[in-house]
């Protein structure tokens, strides 16, 4: 593997371009890349013929690929427009704004053949380099745009505090995004590391990765690291160098266990898209913050302001969504008191829905909570509550039972108009692959305000690659109960049916891949109310689904892959 330079980490003296064409700069377990395939690859992308008066988007899961594209169109000078996803929503809003799509949007140009060797036009420090989105998490994605020096900047500074030893730089967290882009990918590039050639989601694939490669640094997340207590993997024979978590607050049980069994200090990062990485600490030893060299906070009555050499006007104090308490000056140690308030108007009435979430996580059983307005109801609120199993309401009667108690509870300290209307009861928040709850995850659980055809789908859990485990509730007001049966309605085995496709169709491969069905047999009746769980199995080319609750099995089948011969299936 290629040894990392003396000299400070650049981008825009663009390492990957120096050394020899066999230097390892990117592998995983399995697989080694070379600088001159790199540099290939590289070249390919910066011949691209593309439109002038237009900018580009791409978003690739592969990270040599990815790498590839993004530094082609830096050295054709081009600006890149980063989506954090491929969904349709997103796509449509790149249309929107004519940019050229890239990578494995639907639509985009295809990837370039190599190209005769070609001069390579150097980087500046002022160019235009990309342009991020917010997380979403208090509303819609917002463009953030970086040059390459301000890329640059944010390396540097994580170099000064944690110099990378030898190995390579492995990543739980998407590209796509400012932390897991810095962190995970620049980092590695800027300091003639090499970086992973795979996204290393699953614990089984990160413990290969010790035992067959050194490992610099792993960049994590929260629910990359809240999955290792489950994980079956004992502690690596080799450690990596540090392990990194940032993008959502890491809980300390999981922070403990994480230092436990990698055997690697964890060092956690506290930031924001607009304004990067601001501070750090030890979890596991402090629960103070600590602000990176290059930047100042300071608190103005209920605000904070920071000012910071990579924010694209350094000497202007920028306000942040974020409440501290300032401990210390020099250097600057702070206590995180986590989001201002979002206030909205509810029938006339003012309320904080962080201040409503603050007081719903104070009934028993309740470990987090999250409000939002749903527009479906003129404004009206709904709550996302995560609450321990043993609390979960699993029929109708305890259901309602828990919303009163939960209305009671807030009644002493809110107006009854302001208080949730509906509410959404789940194991664990939703979040991404950077531990945060976007606005458009936490809408999709009241998607059945608006399709009475479906059911509310709420907690999904992935235990292996091949099985998915999603918990729903079926809405009293649900359009498949109209005359099945009056008086005593339950759900038809036809609507379950139909949900199994459509979740197979979402989850394992696309639309008419499951045709042919086999063994259906419906033991019970799910009824209005009842909480439930849809477990779908992958085996080769078939998918078993059950469908159970409280109640006992409501839904068994077996669903055939267009490819199967149904001979073959007994």
């Amino acid at each position: 593997m290629s040894a990392h330079p003396l000299s400070a980490p650049s981008l825009t003296r663009c390492p990957w371009l120096s050394g020899e064409a066999t230097d390892i700069v990117a592998c995983s377990g399995q697989q080694r890349r070379t600088r001159g395939e790199l540099c290939e690859a590289i070249r390919a992308w910066a011949n691209l013929p593309l439109p002038p008066d237009q900018e580009v988007a791409l978003y690739d899961s592969d990270p040599w690929r990815f790498t590839a594209a993004l530094l082609g169109l830096w050295h054709a000078g081009r600006r890149v427009w980063l989506p954090g996803d491929a969904l349709p929503e997103t796509v449509a809003q790149l249309r929107r704004r004519h940019l050229v799509l890239l990578g494995e949007l639907p639509g985009a140009r295809p990837t370039p053949s190599p190209s005769a060797a070609a001069p390579i036009p150097q980087l500046s420090p002022n160019q235009d380099a990309v342009v991020l989105f917010t997380s979403g998490s208090s509303g819609e994605p917002t463009p953030i745009f970086r040059t390459l020096g301000q890329l640059e900047a944010e390396v540097a500074a994580f170099e000064r505090h944690w110099p990378l030893a030898e190995g390579v730089v492995i990543s739980q967290v998407s590209h796509q995004h400012t932390w897991g882009l810095t962190a995970g990918l620049l980092r590695a590039l800027a300091t003639s590391h090499p970086f992973g050639l795979e996204i290393v989601t699953w614990p089984e694939t990160l413990a290969e990765w010790l035992m067959k490669v050194p490992v610099s640094a792993l960049i994590s997340s929260p629910p990359q690291l809240s999955r290792l207590p489950g994980a079956a993997i004992d502690r690596p024979s080799r450690r990596p160098g540090r392990l990194f978590s940032a993008a959502a607050p890491l809980d300390e049980a999981a922070a403990a266990h994480a230092e436990t069994l990698m055997g690697s200090e964890l060092i956690e990062i506290y930031g924001s898209s607009e304004s990067g990485a601001i501070a750090w600490r030890r979890p596991c030893h402090d629960t103070t913050w600590q602000a990176l060299d290059d930047v100042a906070l300071r608190c103005d009555g209920a605000r904070t302001l920071l000012r910071s050499a990579r924010l694209p006007e350094p000497e202007r104090w920028h306000e942040q969504a974020d409440h501290i308490h300032l401990l210390d000056e020099h250097p600057t140690r702070f206590i995180l008191h986590g989001r201002a308030d979002r206030i909205v108007k509810v029938g006339g009435k003012r309320v904080s829905l962080e201040g409503l979430a603050h007081h719903i996580e104070a009934f028993p059983g309740v470990v987090a909570a999250r409000c939002l307005t749903i527009d479906h109801s003129g404004g009206r609120i709904g709550a996302v509550i995560a609450m321990a199993h043993n609390a979960i309401a699993h029929d109708h009667d305890t259901r309602r039972a828990l919303i009163s108690a939960l209305r009671r509870h807030l009644a002493d300290a809110f107006e009854p108009v302001v208080l949730p209307r509906f509410w959404r009861f789940v194991e664990q928040l939703p979040v991404n692959a950077q531990g945060k709850l976007t606005r458009t995850m936490a809408r999709h659980l009241f998607d059945d305000l608006d399709d009475r055809r479906q059911p509310r789908w709420l907690d999904i859990e992935s235990p292996t690659p091949d099985q998915r485990r999603i918990t729903l509730e079926i809405p009293e007001r649900l359009a498949a109960l109209e005359g099945h049966f009056p008086g005593r309605p339950i759900v038809p085995g036809i609507a379950l049916i139909h949900w199994a496709r459509q979740q197979a169709e979402r989850l394992f491969k696309g639309p008419d891949q499951w045709r042919d069905m086999r063994r259906v047999r419906f033991p019970a009746p799910l009824l209005p109310g009842d909480r439930a769980v849809m477990t779908l199995s992958r085996q080769h080319d078939a998918l078993t689904v059950s469908v159970s609750s409280h109640r006992g099995q409501h839904l068994q089948l077996r669903l055939l892959g267009a490819a199967t011969d149904p001979g073959e299936v007994s």
